[in-house]
């Protein structure tokens, strides 16, 4: 009996890439919600005489900055992108998005400023995308949509929709390594299919 190459095992999942908008968005709410919390907790434990008839106020607040941050943290463990065997999941806090590696066209790097230049965004949204700016992310140009471009952006940031092309853009922090394992993955399925 001839000796027989060892096997290569696959991983049938890539790992999980978070999203960077949601992080970028728990980072905002993370510190002014840690400040309330402290503020109000130290308030009602240290108790002074002249905020004694807000102590109600007082633990509203500490629920609520409580219950944000405990949801941002949680939301963000909740979006994410994952390469799957047959196709891409992206995962948001309310929405799973499940593109078969068959409707993708091409994927491509791009410079997020470029996508979306920087001038012709509000500029609440400049504030918000300022640490985005200089970063790379992948186009993903499909076939088409995976759902109707008025739904998804009802559940997506306007960020994630191609503004040039049909598709979507993934904006994740190791984009060389996500690139990687997505065209890895599509390549192994499309030799499957052959």
């Amino acid at each position: 009996m001839r000796n027989q190459p060892p096997r290569i095992e696959r991983p049938s999942r890539g790992r999980r890439h978070p999203l960077l908008f949601q992080q970028e968005l728990n980072e905002q709410n993370f510190w002014p919600s840690l400040l309330l919390l402290v503020v109000s907790g130290g308030l009602l434990a240290w108790n002074p005489e002249p905020f004694a008839r807000y102590r109600p106020h007082l633990a509203a607040i500490l629920v609520a900055s409580g219950l944000i941050l405990i949801l941002t943290f949680l939301l963000r463990l909740r979006a994410y992108a994952q390469c799957r065997e047959d196709s891409l999941l992206i995962q948001l806090p309310f929405l799973r998005l499940e593109i078969p590696y068959a409707a993708v066209k091409t994927s491509r790097p791009a410079e997020f400023y470029r996508t979306f230049p920087p001038a012709e965004q509000r500029w609440t949204q400049r504030r918000f995308l300022r640490t985005l700016w200089h970063r790379t992310v992948i186009v993903i140009e499909l076939e088409q949509l995976p759902r109707p471009r008025f739904w998804l952006r009802l559940w997506l940031s306007k960020y994630m929709l191609c503004p040039d092309a049909v598709g979507l853009v993934v904006p994740v922090r190791d984009w060389m390594a996500f690139r990687t394992e997505f065209d890895e993955f599509r390549t192994r399925r499309r030799k499957v299919g052959l």
